[in-house]
């Protein structure tokens, strides 16, 4: 026998089939894009890495030309070899002067030195020249004294030297031979704009000289940057904080150049990645579309077919209306459940007078079991003024009386107009008043729009009945005070009638309350509030609203629309 296969859910296999597709297709974006943004950023450090490397050579490449031509000046220039001895002033005026003038050349044809000073007559009297352009007259002094004693301390050299003067950092090269010295510098000012045009993108530049820092402190501190260095021999390169640091020292000095270049959004992808990120989001934006599609076509049936479904469960439509669905079988579970709803319909018409009878069987036993109250409260009333044998006071009790009791007996009647009810309320008031003479008010505070509204018997008498009975007053001198208000509400569209029944005793005890708020339902006490809520139920539904508090004695709202359902 052949297995027969298992149905498909064509929601589930839709969506799962769509989000397979896009996660294949997201993974391979995101592969790319990984590999994409790795090799950018690989690529960034190394053109990075490679602009100061670059500048480094530039500046070893002028060192080695000066130094060699410090060399030069040192072991063939004969006005140099004759400055180191002992001469006149004039020779040494006339050897200074050549010498001077061979310097000027040299600085004229060699870029790459910015600065000679020469020292002759024992070294006390200077001679210099510098390049204005990259050393500041006002700094030329100050540098030619920080020379004049450097070479006034030391022999034959050719070691350089970091000078600061002023502002700028500047390399030196010296050689002296007993009375005479020569100086040579190239300052490194303006590096931080030369790399920064180099990689066009802001940077900064940190100097540290054998462990001191030179230039911008509070950036080297906040990046430990002098013992990241301390560890390293020639090169340096790591990501600190928010900066990429590129540092290398320049040969025959303890001179660092460290470059530190800030991580933004493009030190992580360019534009190609970009570009890549927005097809991500593009492809995204094509899944919802797809899932718009879906949800329209087949997911907003499938739930307004569930929430018609509902509604015939719950009774609120009787006819099942046609979706517009493109699938073709959510037009047979369509045209499937109209059917069953109509076959439905049939057999509730059937029911439907059964129904009607078994509410009104139910209306007539709740108002039943109220009377007896009422007939025992009458019978005691009179029985108490005929010991008396006040027979004009029983007259006129018989009279209101029969009132009372002709209103009771009106179990054909569902609802009253409120008017009625209130004459009612005060014909019983008179009764209590005479009865047990008892101090006993009844405020009426009812607007002329609300006399004629319907409102379920007795539901105003047995609020009232409720506050004679049962309200504490602490002292039979007191009068008990009762307080009945009707006015309109509205709300979306729809009037309701707010009747409210408030006294000035203790107020509800706490059990009492939380009974009587409950949902409409049965209990062994307060029958009579308990009815009037059950029948209020069964007239408006879920229209009708209760409230019970105590506010200076007990306070009972009841809220109802005008029209009972149907």
């Amino acid at each position: 026998m052949e297995k027969t296969k298992q149905p498909l859910y064509m929601k589930r296999t839709l969506i799962l089939i769509m989000m397979l597709g896009y996660m294949a297709l997201l993974i391979l974006l995101l592969v790319t894009s990984w590999y994409l943004i790795g090799e950018y950023q690989s690529e960034n450090r190394r053109s990075e890495s490679n602009v100061l490397d670059g500048y480094i050579s530039e500046i070893q490449e002028a060192m080695y030309n000066i130094d060699r031509h410090i060399y030069d000046i040192y072991a063939y220039n004969d006005h140099f070899q004759k400055l180191s001895g002992i001469k006149t002033s004039l020779e040494n005026y006339q050897n200074a002067y050549s010498l001077r003038e061979t310097l000027k050349n040299k600085m004229l044809l060699d870029e790459a030195a910015h600065g000679y000073f020469l020292y002759y007559d024992r070294l006390s009297k200077p001679w210099y020249s510098v390049n204005t352009d990259k050393i500041r007259s006002e700094d030329a002094s100050q540098l030619n004294d920080t020379l004049k004693q450097f070479v006034s301390g030391t022999g034959n050299m050719r070691n350089w030297q970091v000078v600061s003067s002023g502002p700028d950092i500047l390399l030196s090269v010296s050689c002296r031979k007993e009375n005479v010295a020569i100086c040579a510098v190239h300052t490194l000012s303006g590096i931080t704009e030369q790399l920064q045009e180099r990689l066009d993108k802001p940077i900064n530049v940190i100097l540290l000289n054998d462990g001191t820092v030179l230039t911008e402190k509070n950036l080297a501190a906040e990046m430990n940057i002098k013992n990241r260095l301390g560890s390293s021999l020639n090169s340096y390169s790591e990501r600190i904080g928010r900066y990429h640091v590129y540092a290398s020292r320049i040969e025959k000095t303890e001179l660092w150049i460290a470059m530190a270049v800030k991580y933004d959004f493009w030190s992580i992808m360019n534009v190609q990645q970009l570009f890549l990120l927005i097809i991500t989001l593009i492809s995204l934006f094509a899944v919802l579309k797809l899932y718009d599609f879906l949800r329209k076509q087949f997911l907003h049936p499938l739930r307004e077919l569930t929430g018609i479904m509902n509604q015939i469960r719950t009774g609120e439509i009787r006819e099942v209306p046609t979706t517009q669905a493109r699938f073709r079988e959510l037009r047979d579970v369509n045209e499937t459940l109209s059917a069953m709803v109509a076959e439905i319909e049939k057999q509730k018409n059937l029911v439907y007078e059964e129904i009607i009878e078994k509410q009104k069987a139910q209306m007539q036993y709740l108002q039943l079991q109220l009377k007896p109250h009422f007939y025992l409260n009458g019978l005691k009333t009179l029985s108490a003024l005929s010991a008396e044998n006040d027979t004009g006071s029983m007259q006129e009790l018989i009279y209101n009386l029969s009132v009372h009791m002709r209103y009771l007996l009106q179990a054909e009647r569902e609802i009253v107009p409120l008017q009625q009810e209130v004459d009612f309320v005060q014909n019983y008031i008179f009764l209590q008043v005479h009865m047990t003479g008892r101090k006993v008010k009844c405020d009426f505070q009812i607007d002329d729009a609300v006399g004629t509204w319907p409102v379920p018997m007795l539901c105003v008498q047995t609020f009232v009945e409720n506050s004679v009975k049962y309200a504490k007053l602490g002292s039979s001198n007191i009068p008990l005070r009762i307080s009945v208000s009707a006015g309109m509400l509205s709300a979306d569209g729809e009037h309701f009638l707010d009747l409210t029944v408030a006294d000035n005793g203790h107020g509800y005890s706490n059990s009492v309350l939380e009974e009587i708020n409950r949902e409409t339902g049965g209990g062994n006490e307060n029958i009579g509030i308990n009815n009037i809520k059950r029948r209020c139920r069964l007239l408006y539904g879920e229209k009708a609203e209760y409230r019970f508090s105590n506010d200076g004695g007990a306070v009972s709202e009841l809220i109802i629309p005008g029209e009972v359902q149907a």
